[in-house]
């Protein structure tokens, strides 16, 4: 079994993400200049470490390499062969990207999504200068966009929706960044690319955005946290069980619940 898993508020958090906790409780799983950013909590971290004995453990994220590798909790005691970063545009194997992988996504963005020039230059009419804090172009495929949310018009999302419709992109609202990313370059599609590449029997995928839906959708069980993107659309979902817990407390739900899941499948 692949178990597909988002980082960002799905299993790691920030302080300000995190919600209540004894600090006592944390475990520090990444360091940016030399200071502790992200944190799971020790049961949280202590189940993923069994669970990457017993199962193909795959990190899903959204971040590009560079963020990524400052996750040292991943790298340090949790085992795990292939990892998916940029949002599906790659995907790694022992450590090295697979440039196979790469070049196909590349290739199929280039064929039928709009370019990126013209979406950018479509936000920015919806956009005024004031809202954005930040905009980077992430590893050539997508957009990552740092926005002040109280200045952002009401209906934003729907709209950027509704002007990226038959361009061949999408939108999804994070905290304080909107992404802007190819439909073509998507978390489901790389996970279905493992799976196909490990010869893994099925998918228990967990994620909170609408970035992660697509992995959801195609694995066979799937949780997103409480607190979430996704929880805020839909709230209820006939494929997706949703935490009843939030903020930390949802990452401890999702590995409890599929430890859970898997002592009930060995004793079958």
């Amino acid at each position: 079994m692949i178990f597909a898993c988002d980082l960002d508020q799905t299993l790691i958090y920030s302080r300000n993400s995190m919600g209540p906790v004894d600090a006592e409780q944390l475990v520090p799983v990444e360091r940016i200049d030399g200071q502790y950013h992200s944190f799971m909590t020790r049961t949280a971290y202590e189940n993923l470490q069994e669970l990457s004995e017993r199962l193909l453990f795959v990190p899903a994220t959204t971040r590009i390499t560079e963020q990524y590798r400052r996750i040292f909790g991943l790298t340090e005691g949790v085992r795990y062969r292939y990892a998916i970063v940029s949002n599906g545009g790659q995907v790694f194997i022992d450590g090295k990207p697979d440039l196979d992988w790469e070049s196909s996504v590349r290739r199929t963005v280039r064929t039928n999504c709009a370019e990126s020039l013209e979406i950018k230059q479509a936000f920015d009419r919806l956009v005024s200068e004031e809202c954005v804090v930040k905009s980077s172009y992430c590893d050539d495929l997508f957009y990552s966009i740092v926005v002040n949310r109280d200045l952002l018009p009401p209906n934003l999302m729907a709209e950027l929706a509704t002007m990226l419709t038959g361009l061949g992109w999408s939108c999804s609202l994070q905290g304080r960044k909107i992404y802007l990313v190819p439909d073509h370059v998507t978390k489901g599609a790389a996970v279905q690319y493992v799976k196909e590449l490990s010869g893994a029997l099925s998918v228990f995928a967990a994620g909170d955005s609408l970035l992660d839906e697509s992995m959801l959708t195609i694995a066979d069980e799937a949780m997103a946290p409480k607190h979430g993107e996704l929880f805020r659309k839909y709230g209820n979902h006939d494929r997706i069980r949703f935490t009843e817990r939030s903020g930390i407390r949802a990452s401890e739900e999702i590995l409890e619940y599929l430890t859970n899941r898997m002592e009930v499948r060995s004793a079958l």
